[in-house]
Order: structure tokens, then sequence, then C-alpha cells
């Protein structure tokens, strides 16, 4: 600071003007544009936020009163419907034969050739039951997906734990252990 003092005292009185006249302007520009753009616009902001509070408050009053009103004969059948599927995909049994029944009519569906399948022990998984299966299948990349997506869309909760695949020129030989899950009925 006091370098620039000397230096102003030094200089000649039309610089010493100039030094002044643009340290006067980039002040008076700093303020105009705090109380021209930043302080209005701070304000906007707020009472945006404030808007948006009030507005998400309602909404939240409105879902609130329609979840506390629900049909219940619409609400009942479709918790039975979830029920419904829940038993399909987690049945109390295991049923291990219709569902090596059902990978091979995926199989053929998908134009899979299913090789071997190695039904494994059941291990208990929590208070599940898991049952390890072992598949072999070869074909295409694309009835390779198409089979791969039947078993996710499938009549099951099947979870596919590892695979290996080997390519043969266009054949795809797959190696996969894929988990079903019962849950014992207590």
């Amino acid at each position: 600071m006091d370098k620039f003092l000397r230096k102003i005292q030094t200089c000649s009185k039309e610089d010493a003007y100039r030094i002044v006249a643009s340290l006067a302007g980039t002040l008076l520009g700093g303020l105009l544009f705090y109380f021209a753009l930043h302080r209005p616009l701070a304000v906007a902001a707020e009472e945006y936020a404030r808007q948006a509070a009030e507005t998400t408050q309602k909404i939240t009053a409105v879902t609130n009163f329609q979840n506390a009103h629900l049909n219940m004969k619409e609400y009942r059948g479709e918790l039975k419907k979830r029920e419904q599927r829940v038993q399909q995909y987690l049945p109390e049994s295991m049923e291990q034969g219709g569902f090596i029944l059902y990978l091979k009519r995926l199989a053929l569906q998908s134009k899979m050739e299913l090789q071997m399948v190695s039904p494994q022990k059941n291990e208990p998984f929590g208070e599940a039951l898991c049952l390890p299966i072992k598949l072999k299948l070869t074909g295409t990349y694309f009835c390779l997906l198409k089979f791969l997506q039947g078993l996710q869309e499938g009549e099951r909760l099947a979870v596919v734990k590892n695979m290996s695949i080997i390519s043969r020129g266009d054949v795809l030989e797959a190696d996969m252990l894929v988990n079903i899950y019962a849950v014992p009925a207590k």
C-alpha cells in the first residue's frame, strides 16, 4: 500500500487523476453490480425457494390424503396379486423337476441345446433354501441372450451365480451355475 501511495505522489497529476478515477470506477462498478444485480437476484432466489417449499408441503399433504383414502377393494386385489407373484417366485417347496422342465422348454424356445443339467445339494440361505443347478448350453450369441432373458423373466426367481462362455466359431458354449430358492412354510 505504501509503494502504491509513493507511486501516486511521484507521478504526474494527470496520471494520478487517471488512477484515482479508475479506482473510483472499479469501486462504483462493484457497488452497482451488488445493488443492481446480485441483491435483487438473491432476494428472488429466496422467494423461489420459499414458494418451492410451500408447494412441496402442499403436494405432500395431498399425497398423504390420497394414500390414506385408497380404494380398499383395489388395494386388496393388488396385494393378492403381489402375494401370488411372490409365491410363484419363491414357492414353499423346491419343485426341482418343474424347474428343470421349464429350463428345457426355455432352451427349446430360445434355440439353445441344453447339454447338461446337474442339480447340486440344497443349501440354507437365511430362512430360505437355495438349490444350485449346473447348466451347460450351446448356441449362438442371440440365442443365449434370449435364454438368459427368459430365465430372468421366468416363473421362478433364478439367479445366475457363475457363468463362463467359450466361443467355438459361431457357436458359444456356456457353463453356468443357477440358484433357485424356496421358502419353506413355518
